[in-house]
């Protein structure tokens, strides 16, 4: 038996290899076809794609053979990746290398090998896939020429292989980046959105006068504004994987027109164009939807429409509702919009002729759509161009019972006395957090990083814990599991300004029952306190 000589290209041949991190995985449908193609073509019982490293040929995929991988010295194909043509041995009882060779004269008892090698963009070639047979045979030149294609689509498949990983390594760290910027966005806006919330629900208590009261809903509304651009940027990717979710809640329609109208004509005025607001006395004074992605959709409409309308015109918000369908149209007497231009309206990519001598990302649109389909609605978008454009935004809305109507949520039913914790770096989000809490009449401790909690845990009982994610030192998922090696009871609670933490399977594998997402959302947090700490 002659064995194969070394290729002069060894090291590059095998450092080609190695980077498509293929040696050892399970079986894939993609190559397990080109195989049984090839040995359906090349009418062989055996066909094989054999990738060859210091020792072994490694099989990728074989048909009509058991055997996962053979000792490199007896390979066929160790010999084949020297050539750049079909390697075809005919009678291998008639071929001086091989008539003696263990896989000729023992199992799978090989009479006829032809492989084609698969060789990479660079020129290396790997291994092969090759088809075999326990009789003699030839292959005829359309076979070959087949071969040949199949071994080029296996080199196509792995580099597709590659590039999905390489693609999804770079997801990872797009992920990373996007946590990182979510919680530095979230973190002051916690501020913002929390602390004008509370001082809207105790500005009588301080007798403050109706235009400070009215500043202030300014302010929570924009900061509310902000942080659903915020998530918008941040979940687009959640958005066209399917996986945003939606978070319906009960709003009182005349406050969140009137916060749009508050908003909007602050931006017309500033532009110098007329507003309006048109709400139909037939929309219920209560609708069950996801009040944030509704903002968000209006006051991208109505952004886009402010910016392209010329001073002195005018746009309008019509608002109707009809058969638990929630209709928004939005009219203004702008510039307009080319009929051959409408379909680039929703391309994130594109931004059509009149956009690009005005500032801004081109998102807006496109995500608007994204959001309308999620919640199961339509838009449509008629325009002439010079006398203006209307959206019209179709969406459903599920009818409210009249028990639901009641205005003021009942009183929270916690337990006053229970003992909290809350692990928390950042001390503007401890004075928010405080304040937050003792609104509902609670007192709790503050620990300043993962290891004084941890500490804190171990000497003291608490109730229940809130746990940062993002602290110096240990994390708040390390935290979490070092609380929880001493005393399992206790309920944690993860509290961060990282929106790409929110995973159950995630949070709940490091023992923490339930997530928070800062900004604090005090209705939220009141429905943790009444599951974990209810009253006695």
């Amino acid at each position: 038996m002659q064995e194969a000589a070394i290729p002069k290209d060894e090291k590059a041949r095998l450092e080609a290899l190695y980077r498509y991190n293929i040696l050892d995985t399970k079986d894939e449908e993609a190559f397990d076809e080109l195989t049984q193609l090839a040995s359906t073509l090349c009418e062989t019982p055996i066909a094989l794609i054999s990738l060859v490293d210091p020792k072994r040929q490694w099989f990728k995929s074989r048909v009509g053979l058991d055997a996962k991988e053979t000792p490199r010295n007896i390979a066929f194909c160790s010999h084949a990746i020297h050539e750049r043509d079909i390697f075809e041995i005919p009678d291998t009882l008639k071929d001086n290398r091989f008539f003696d060779n263990p896989l000729v004269t023992g199992p799978p008892h090989i009479r006829f090998y032809a492989g084609t090698q698969l060789v990479t963009p660079q020129g290396h070639a790997i291994g092969t896939l090759c088809t075999i047979s326990d009789k003699p045979k030839r292959l005829s030149a359309d076979q070959k020429r087949a071969l040949k294609i199949l071994g080029n689509a296996v080199i196509s498949q792995l580099e597709l292989r590659l590039k999905n990983a390489e693609l999804s390594k770079a997801n990872e760290r797009k992920t990373e980046f996007l946590s990182d910027i979510s919680h530095e966005l979230r973190t002051p806006l916690n501020a913002i959105i929390s602390l004008s919330q509370l001082m809207i629900e105790q500005g009588d208590d301080f007798h403050l006068p109706d235009k400070f009261k009215q500043h202030l809903m300014h302010i929570d509304f924009s900061g509310k504004r902000l942080l659903s651009l915020v998530n918008s940027v941040l979940d687009l990717s959640k958005i066209e994987a399917g996986k945003m979710e939606l978070h319906p809640s009960l709003i009182d329609t005349k406050d969140f027109f009137s916060s749009i109208h508050g908003m909007m004509k602050a931006t017309a005025d500033a532009a110098q164009v007329g507003f309006n607001v048109n709400v139909a006395q037939t929309l219920p004074a209560q609708i069950y939807i996801d009040e944030v992605k509704l903002s968000q959709i209006i006051m991208n409409l109505l952004s886009n429409a402010i910016k392209f309308t010329p001073k002195g015109n005018l746009v309008s918000l019509a608002v109707t509702s009809e058969s638990d369908v929630l209709t928004i149209q939005v009219c203004d007497q702008g510039v307009g919009i080319a009929q051959k231009d409408l379909p680039l309206l929703f391309d994130k990519f594109k931004q059509v002729s009149i956009h690009r001598t005005i500032e801004g990302t081109g998102l807006g649109l496109p995500i608007t759509k994204l959001l309308i389909e999620l919640m199961g609605g339509n838009i449509d978008i008629q325009s002439q161009v010079g006398k203006g454009t209307q959206a019209s935004v179709t969406l459903p809305v599920e009818p409210v019972l009249m028990c639901n109507y009641e205005h003021k949520p009942a009183r929270p039913k916690i337990n006053k006395q229970a003992k909290i914790l809350v692990v928390e770096d950042n001390l503007i989000n401890q004075e928010v957090a405080k304040a937050v809490f003792e609104s509902l009449s609670l007192n709790m401790e503050f620990a300043d990083d993962g290891e004084q909690g941890v500490e804190k845990a171990k000497g003291n009982h608490y109730d229940i814990i809130f746990m940062d994610l993002h602290l110096p030192g240990i994390s708040g998922w390390d935290a979490a599991e070092q609380i929880h090696k001493y005393n399992k009871d206790i309920p944690i609670v993860a509290l961060s300004a990282d929106a790409f933490s929110n995973a159950p399977d995630k949070y709940k594998s490091k023992g923490i029952v339930d997530f928070l997402t800062k900004p604090i959302n005090k209705v939220h947090l009141t429905r943790v306190l009444e599951k974990i700490i209810p009253a006695g």
